[in-house]
């Protein structure tokens, strides 16, 4: 794995790379053109003119911006996919694509570059050097009911970056993931935008901070499959490689197959590895709607057997769910798939049946799947439906007894272990830290009780103000905000999910809903516990990023990786590589109206001159 050096701009080989292996950003973009985006060829033969700015001059000011960006928030290295993979050599675009999700979860951070997407278009005059995230107040971009969050809702719902294939599992893969704009300026998190996401691709906001490739309880193959369907690439098979990390496993890449053979040897491999048969609920486009996923009608063949012929056909899958691992068992073998299931034979016309799947929307609404008795096998004709097995009529078909088989699914489960995070406090001199508090949520119970939060981490030696989070806990710290006036008191929410995705928050004790009162371990435990329960499992994980206190003040807040200080270490698993942990600075701001106004004032003055 190459990778960029951001103060130097430079490519840099894998063998020249430090161990242990930096922390490194990645970078999630739609490409210019081919044409235009620096290559790892061009870096090997062209340098001179690249850096003189007479050759490929818009897709070096990307790189140098990408680079300066990933700079500025503290990253010494960075990695880009136009130019860290040698796309001329079979193995190493094997390798890389193959490699791709893990190294987009192995990120410190993810830029998701929006060309499309501008801060200026809300105010014309905004400072080129201020990051959205970075303001507190009225117009903080994480604010759903903030002027820059509903004038740039808009522009990121069409963002052309939405439309594109490999940024599905780009979008996923990384534990935090932050969009810039235009002007490479952080406009939000993606769980700050999780519902313009959904409007975008479909998702749901509970799968974007928590996915796991083999968990098909949460998400089935189905699901999966219909948020690529209105998806496309350059490369017709990238429409296949580009879904493999989405499954957790690897396929040899075969370009000029075709997306047709790509794709069918993708659905093998998932019937042949995962015991979730949603692969099999798909339906060809009605002839009214394949225009939407720019299908023409002349020349469409939906096709006729178990597997679908394309991506195209899972459109209307994005509500479908497993029902678990104990239901139908099935494989293929020489004369198709064989599969094991409830049955329903047509009272009507005998050669007509149904097979239960074990998906569905919810319980008990199975997916029933049509199928014409030819000869001595089934086919699947009516490629245009599905069928609802709550509905089924009676009188219409009569369910067929035979031997039930049971399959255990091999595969479904993840033990990746995650490391722990270190979390750095910097805040302003009017703000004093007081006691610290977490919940245990690694055992996945609700009622765990609320403990003191120490400086226990393994062995490290935390600088002042830094403190450890363990994957799977919520974090209090109480703060107060003092004044000539009165003090305010506030409380600063660290979440950490078990697959270690952060996200934090800030809530003001006296405001409603969030008011409570004395000793979070006493007489106070209940109403933290519960508030605890809600944060953690609220879905998405995106909290309040403003306490306002009254009318003349705001305390603001922004989470951000930052590269580690630490060495690696030891987790508890013996057969578990050393890791190096996470670490996250998180600024506390505060700003008085008068300040704001005055300062705001100051900027756009200085721009308009």
């Amino acid at each position: 794995m190459r990778l960029l050096k951001t103060g130097r701009y430079a490519l840099i080989e894998a063998n020249d790379i430090p161990s242990p292996f930096p922390q490194y950003a990645i970078l999630s973009h739609t490409w210019i053109s081919p044409k235009d985006e620096i290559t790892y060829q061009d870096f090997k033969q062209r340098k001179a003119d690249i850096e003189n700015d007479i050759f490929k001059q818009k897709g070096w000011a990307k790189l140098k911006r990408y680079c300066d960006r990933a700079a500025k928030d503290g990253w010494e290295w960075a990695w880009m996919d136009t130019c860290c993979i040698d796309k001329t050599n079979p193995a190493d675009t094997q390798e890389a694509i193959n490699a791709m999700f893990r190294w987009y979860r192995n990120a410190g951070i993810c830029y998701a570059y929006l060309e499309d997407v501008d801060v200026n278009v809300a105010d014309a005059n905004f400072p080129p050097d201020l990051d959205l995230d970075d303001l507190a107040g009225k117009d903080h971009v994480a604010d759903r009911t903030s002027f820059r969050h509903i004038a740039l809702k808009a522009f990121l719902i069409k963002a052309k970056w939405f439309t594109r294939g490999w940024t599905l599992q780009e979008l996923l893969a990384p534990p935090f993931l932050v969009f810039v704009d235009r002007g490479w300026r952080r406009i939000g998190t993606r769980e700050s935008w999780a519902d313009e996401i959904k409007e975008a691709s479909r998702i749901d906001a509970r799968h974007l901070t928590d996915f796991d490739p083999t968990d098909f309880r949460s998400c089935s193959i189905a699901m999966r499959l219909s948020w690529a369907s209105y998806r496309d690439t350059t490369v017709e098979e990238d429409e296949t490689y580009s879904l493999l990390g989405l499954f957790g496993f690897s396929l040899p890449l075969i370009y000029g197959e075709g997306k047709l053979q790509a794709f069918n040897r993708l659905q093998r491999e998932l019937i042949a590895v995962y015991n979730d048969d949603s692969i099999f609920a798909w339906k060809s486009l009605p002839r009214s709607s394949r225009h939407l996923l720019g299908v023409h009608q002349q020349g469409y063949n939906p096709g006729r057997g178990i597997l679908a012929p394309s991506i195209r056909e899972f459109w209307d899958a994005f509500s479908l769910k497993s029902f678990g691992l104990y239901g139908n068992s099935f494989s293929m073998t020489n004369r198709g798939l064989e599969i094991n299931a409830k049955r329903w034979r047509s009272k009507k016309d005998p050669t007509k049946y149904l097979v239960r799947l074990n998906c569905g929307v919810e319980l008990p609404r199975h997916i029933g799947l049509p199928l014409d008795l030819v000869g001595d096998s089934y086919e699947r004709t009516q490629v245009e439906e599905l069928y609802d097995t709550s509905t089924i009529d009676q009188e219409c078909w009569e369910l067929e007894y035979g031997n039930q088989s049971t399959f255990i699914q091999a595969g479904g489960s993840s033990n990746s272990l995650n490391p722990p995070s270190i979390v750095a406090l910097e805040y302003p001199r009017q703000i004093s830290i007081g006691d610290k508090y977490f919940v245990d949520y690694r055992i996945d119970e609700v009622g765990t009780s609320m403990q003191h939060l120490t400086k226990d981490v393994l062995g490290y030696d935390l600088k002042k103000d830094e403190l450890v989070v363990e994957p799977g806990r919520l974090i209090f710290i109480n703060i107060a905000m003092n004044s000539e006036e009165n003090t305010s008191e506030l409380d600063i929410i660290i979440n950490l999910t078990n697959n270690g995705f952060a996200s934090a928050g800030i809530l003001a004790r006296g405001k409603r809903p969030w008011e409570r009162l004395g000793d979070p371990i006493a007489e106070a435990s209940g109403m933290y516990r519960a508030l605890a329960d809600y944060l953690h499992y609220k879905i998405p994980p995106v909290y309040p990023s403003v306490a306002l206190e009254d009318t003349d003040s705001a305390i603001g807040i922004c989470l951000l990786p930052r590269p580690s200080s630490r060495g690696q270490f030891q987790l508890s698993s013996e057969k578990a590589k050393p890791v190096t942990p996470r670490e996250y600075v998180l600024k506390v701001t505060v700003q008085s109206g008068i300040e704001l106004d005055q300062e705001h004032s100051g900027l756009y003055n200085r721009t308009r001159k």
